[in-house]
């Protein structure tokens, strides 16, 4: 009996040997990081049509995906080697949802009554970037109050009620700044925390303090696109540093001719990247109209660069805020040449320049504009 049982018995013990492998094998592929993601999305209030997936790239918004949606559902795929921003779609300008993706399988749900808020689960980056969000929204909210008391003010003449409102914003400004700050600091191994620093201080800090900031991060998150994005503008910043020469330029003016900057040497200059679009640059406009009546005669200089991609919008924004100096624009928004080369990712933006051309301040505005033009030309 125990000749034949011998055989059966080395067949037990390989079947266990294979099963355990097995076991082991299992464990390693379910416990392996998912390499693409999965939306499976409901959007109520539309049963049928198209919904696209969109990912940022080379400078513009590129479809990842596109799907049908089938009785109010649809599933999208992507891959993100390290959690980025998407935004979910129906064509170009109707967004569903903008989030942070990372690979797995996430779920959002959406209605056609709200769209643009819809809720994605499933993304550990995405909870962290609606926190921020949501503070975000809540100043916003508070900028609109202020930007609505201004205008009232602004049209019935009432300067102490302007500079009140512009005093409050910039405080909620410096507000949202600090909230940022505080932000980075405690997300700094999310690749959240770079695209915060790229939408908050990508302008306003200096090439090194944006070298200390990437320092600061995790190593997990450095080859996140937006610290790629933070290194181009740092690099931009090095050649637009405070002591550096300003790029010359050549560009179009509203009657169809042409200006170049370097035209105004010999007086004090302020380039002042904006756009009719931006209310926060029409809200700094009566200031800097101020500050140019005051020291035009002393030697003061003003060239405007928009950002526009309008003419009619551009040349009634000038009328309207009755902008006199000299104006430029090549009517291409984001994609201004000029304002790459300036390594401007935000507006308003103001270079001030010496009568040699050489930029002494950046990013003045309000009271800050107006002490330093006192300090350089008098009262």
């Amino acid at each position: 009996m125990r000749v034949v049982d011998q055989p059966l018995k080395k067949e037990n013990q390989m079947i266990k040997k294979f099963l355990f492998l097995g076991l082991i094998t299992y464990s390693i592929i379910s416990c392996a990081k998912p390499d693409k993601f999965v939306i499976n999305g409901e959007l109520k209030g539309k049963d049928t049509g198209q919904i696209q997936l969109m990912k940022y790239a080379d400078g513009k918004w590129l479809v990842e995906d596109s799907t049908n949606i089938s009785k109010g559902k649809f599933l999208l795929k992507g891959k993100a080697d390290l959690p980025e921003l998407r935004v979910v779609a129906m064509g170009q300008n109707q967004m569903i949802a903008q989030f942070f993706a990372e690979n797995g399988t996430l779920t959002l749900e959406a209605s056609t009554d709200s769209l643009g808020k819809g809720v994605v689960k499933g993304s550990k980056s995405n909870d962290e970037f609606r926190i921020y969000q949501k503070e975000l929204m809540n100043l916003s909210k508070e900028a609109q109050g202020m930007q609505q008391r201004f205008r009232t003010a602004q049209t019935s003449g009432d300067q102490e009620g302007m500079k009140k409102a512009q005093i409050d914003y910039e405080a909620m400004s410096q507000n949202l700044a600090v909230y940022a700050k505080n932000f980075i600091r405690t997300h700094k191994s999310s690749t959240v925390a770079p695209l915060v620093a790229l939408m908050q201080f990508g302008q306003t800090i200096k090439a090194a303090e944006i070298d200390t900031l990437l320092a600061f991060l995790d190593p997990s998150v450095k080859a996140s696109i937006y610290v790629g994005e933070l290194k181009k503008i740092a690099d931009k910043m090095r050649g637009t540093e405070v002591g550096s020469m300003a790029p010359d330029f050549t560009l179009p003016t509203p009657d169809g001719g042409t200006f170049t900057l370097s035209s105004t040497r010999g007086k004090f200059v302020m380039i002042d990247f904006w756009a009719a679009w931006c209310q926060p640059c029409r809200q700094e406009n009566p200031n800097v109209v101020a500050m140019y009546g005051k020291y035009k005669d002393k030697g003061f200089d003003i060239v405007g660069v928009s950002l526009d991609r309008e003419k009619a919008a551009w040349l009634k924004a000038i009328a309207d805020d009755q902008l006199v100096w000299h104006q430029v624009s090549e009517l291409k928004f984001w994609q201004s040449q000029i304002a790459q080369k300036y390594g401007v990712s935000a507006i308003p933006c103001t270079f001030l320049l010496d009568k040699g051309g050489k930029i002494i301040a950046k990013n003045l505005r309000g009271e800050d504009l107006a002490r330093k033009l006192e300090e350089l030309m008098g009262k």
